[in-house]
């Protein structure tokens, strides 16, 4: 979003290519609040309008007019686009007495007004703070954060009829990101545990109980409490194509991008700054530091 409330989107790469931009597409002073790969080519953003009226919009690179549908039938505060197994959803949240639920939608029936798919999920905090979520390829939904009736450390998989929480030990104390391998063979859930860096893989799905996860080795960084800014002390890269996790660490020392080269780990300086997400798409990785979007070739595929 620029300066102005107008709307735009570029593919990554290196070099970052020309943004396309949608002059009847505005947001309100909250942006852009979700997206997510559509159909065709398309790409799903949410958003307030410059109405201040929660919306929908499928927009294209090649075509600077955005399709816009409303929101306004799931009385929702928060809505962003999401993918579970290739199926298109969307997440919503909703303030009611001065206590927020997370909600699971069919993005059709979202858009219909219909009744969510399972049951509310308790949330401490607004979703810009207590809330971070994946957009998988083919892989379960998973939602992390201060989750559940407890408000302490919670992720949960999106199941087939129910919310399915995911047991974490040794148990973090935040929960500041989730990610996906490429294709689909992980997800990731990363945080903070007594301080430190703390990952979690989730594992296959048993058929009754918590699912299960297993902690991740990795170096013991010490993350800032809170970043200046804001942003995350941690961030797992999305989409990456290894069998371990890349990380973006905020340090005392500065923030680190940490990878495994198949025999030690490593860590680069990256720009200072809130880190506020990271990808992996065109053989580089793109993390969003601040309101800019910082790019260096994967290491991963050296």
């Amino acid at each position: 979003m620029s300066d102005e409330g107008t709307v735009f989107t570029a593919r990554l790469g290196l070099p970052h290519l020309d943004a396309t931009t949608y002059d009847d597409l505005l947001v309100d002073s909250f942006g852009v609040l979700g997206l997510a790969p559509g159909d065709a080519g398309e790409t799903w953003l949410t958003g307030r309008g410059a109405d201040g009226r929660l919306a929908l919009w499928a927009v294209r690179d090649d075509d600077p007019v955005a399709r816009t549908h409303s929101l306004e039938g799931v009385d929702a505060l928060w809505a962003t686009p999401v993918l579970d197994a290739g199926t298109d959803l969307m997440v919503s949240c909703h303030l009611a007495e001065g206590s927020w639920t997370l909600r699971a939608h069919g993005l059709e029936s979202a858009l219909a007004g219909q009744p969510p798919l399972l049951r509310d999920l308790p949330l401490c905090g607004s979703p810009d703070t207590a809330l971070v979520l994946g957009c998988p390829e083919k892989e379960h939904l998973v939602v992390a954060g201060r989750l559940g009736d407890s408000g302490t450390a919670a992720a949960w998989a999106l199941g087939d009829d129910d919310w399915r929480r995911i047991h974490l030990a040794p148990a973090p104390t935040l929960l500041t990101s989730v990610a996906y391998a490429w294709g689909g063979r992980h997800t990731w859930i990363g945080g903070v545990a007594d301080g430190r860096a703390s990952v979690h893989e989730l594992l296959p799905l048993p058929f009754r109980g918590p699912l299960r996860s297993a902690a991740v080795h990795i170096p013991a960084l010490e993350l800032v409490a809170l970043p200046d800014g804001g942003g995350r002390p941690l961030v797992l890269v999305d989409d990456i194509a290894g069998e371990l996790p890349v990380l973006v660490a905020a340090m005392s020392r500065g923030n680190r991008l940490c990878w495994h080269d198949g025999t030690e780990w490593k860590a680069y300086p990256a720009p200072d700054g809130p880190v506020r997400a990271a990808c992996a798409a065109d053989g580089a990785i793109h993390v969003l530091i601040g309101n800019a979007a910082w790019s260096i070739e994967d290491p991963t595929l050296a």
